[in-house]
């Protein structure tokens, strides 16, 4: 024989009872839905996560970007027909935008955060053009509102969208972070210049030197070298000595003195003729330096002397001889007379001279 169920009447009014509320409360927060989505905006908020003190975008730019542009009255169109995700795509695509979230809370407020693109280094193009570098290798136009300063690099090629432009770029903002970080260097180098792709010069605050830094691999140590340079040579010889300051090599800082000379065209031929022109150049500053320390006397120094013809030897004999004869009577002519002096006469005839002895009158005795 076959059992017959029974029907439990009030398990059919549960299910039944379930099947009522729960349609009453999709019913109810459809209609609820329905009601706010007809409502419009009470206010629009405009953040920015990063600090306030960059000005490269303002709110008002915000939302021209989000809103004004787009010919949407934020005040009267219903919430229901606000696109918000194109509200971000719109505000994302602002060189200066790194980040944007656009979202409408429950006090109906429309919320939009933004995070600005914050500056490496400015530069400067070989064709003028001038444009921020940021982080992320972004490249930004340069703001009406603000000027940041950062650090400026020259002489930059063309930074396409290729491997070559990106390699550049990683290159020069890996430099630039670790010039900034440092606070010496940060406040000593005022210029980057880039030689060659690839290879960088840096232009320093206190000093005329030229610093050769090559690529940018292993600049901390480069730099380090360079601080010891002018810790342990630079602040005793003084700070003008040396014009070329090289980086290149490894552990290595290889000066090169201030001289006024000019490099050859051709290295390979004109290397000797360049070297001796530096001597050349240093010797005639030593003279220089000498006939100016010299003062009066080098009047003297430059005037012409006499010169002496000398004749032949028996020629010499025969002049000295005369000479002598022309001195002696010379000095027997003017040598003057004493008193009490015997006077001389001298025979003609003969060359011996004679002396002939005075008469003297004596008063006690007569002359014979």
């Amino acid at each position: 024989m076959k059992l017959k169920r029974k029907i439990s009447i009030r398990k059919i009014l549960q299910v039944f009872v379930t099947i009522v509320v729960s349609t009453g409360c999709v019913i109810a927060i459809v209609s609820a839905s329905k009601i706010e989505d007809n409502k419009t905006l009470a206010s629009v908020a405009v953040h920015f996560k990063n600090d306030k003190k960059y000005h490269f975008i303002e709110e008002k730019e915000v939302m021209d970007l989000a809103i004004s542009n787009r010919n949407i009255d934020i005040m009267h169109t219903p919430i229901s027909q606000l696109d918000i995700h194109s509200m971000e795509q719109v505000i994302m695509q602002d060189p200066w935008v790194a980040h944007a979230q656009v979202y409408i809370d429950n006090n109906r407020v429309l919320q939009m955060y933004v995070t600005q693109r914050l500056p490496v280094a400015r530069i400067f193009q070989k064709d003028t053009k001038s444009y921020y570098l940021d982080g992320s290798l972004s490249i930004m136009p340069l703001s009406t509102n603000y000027v940041y300063y950062t650090t400026v690099v020259t002489n930059v090629p063309e930074l396409r969208n290729d491997s070559a432009g990106w390699a550049l770029r990683q290159q020069i903002v890996s430099l630039v972070n670790t010039i900034q970080a440092d606070s010496f260097w940060n406040a000593q180098i005022s210029q980057v210049i880039v030689d060659s792709p690839g290879f960088f010069e840096l232009v320093p605050v206190l000093g005329d030197q030229k610093i050769l830094l090559g690529d940018a691999t292993g600049v901390k140590d480069k730099l380090h070298n360079l601080f010891l340079f002018y810790k342990n040579v630079l602040n005793r010889i003084g700070w003008d000595k040396y014009e070329t300051l090289d980086l290149r090599f490894n552990d290595q800082v290889v000066a090169s003195p201030a001289l006024p000379y000019t490099g050859p065209v051709d290295k390979a031929v004109d290397r000797m003729n360049w070297v001796n022109s530096i001597v050349e150049t240093e010797a005639n500053n030593d003279a220089k330096d000498s006939v100016r320390s010299a003062g009066v006397k080098q009047a003297q120094v430059l005037t012409a002397k006499p010169q002496v013809k000398q004749t032949p030897k028996p020629v010499q004999k025969a002049a000295a001889k005369t000479a002598a004869k022309k001195t002696s009577n010379v000095q027997q002519k003017k040598a003057p007379q004493k008193k009490g002096q015997l006077k001389t006469k001298t025979d003609s005839k003969t060359k011996n001279k004679k002396k002939v002895t005075p008469k003297y009158v004596y008063p006690d005795k007569k002359n014979k």
